[in-house]
């Protein structure tokens, strides 16, 4: 089993569909879960979503630049194809558990990209991240809960 936890940040809304990203928050609220769609152009981001990411990993969930929450991803992926809702193109999904909520409006220095990992500590955006998790935590420790 995988000890050391990763970091990502993710968009969730279909390309064509921008202002989707207003429902996010409900989404992650109600249904507790993270999604990525099933599409040809950029299928490596299906594979880091189904095979890299794991469980206890931490994503920040985002629109362009802005910050909308952090999550932790507490199981593994599964697929649903017959959702007929406004989630429906959400094919691939993993549930999470949120962490904390972003109302600060803060921003990450990077905004390209659907599912983005970490892979550099020297990175601002990983940076902003990984202070968010520490700060995170730092309340979960204070508050005896576990994370």
């Amino acid at each position: 089993m995988k000890t050391n936890i990763q970091f990502w940040h993710m968009q969730m809304f279909p390309g064509s569909e921008p202002e989707f990203a207003e429902k996010v928050p409900s989404i992650l609220q109600h249904k507790q879960f993270i999604g990525l769609g099933d599409w040809e152009e950029h299928r490596n981001q299906i594979s880091y979503f189904c095979d890299t990411m794991q469980v206890n990993d931490i994503v920040a969930i985002k629109d362009g630049k802005r910050l909308i929450a952090l999550v932790q991803v507490i199981g593994g992926v599964y697929e649903v194809w017959d959702d007929s809702s406004e989630m429906g193109w959400m094919v691939y999904r993993r549930p999470i558990r949120i962490l904390d909520w972003e109302i600060e409006q803060c921003k990450l220095p990077h905004s390209r990209g659907t599912l983005n990992l970490c892979v550099s500590d020297d990175v601002e955006t990983t940076k902003v991240i990984r202070e968010w998790y520490d700060k995170v935590k730092i309340s979960f420790e204070q508050r005896n809960l576990c994370l």
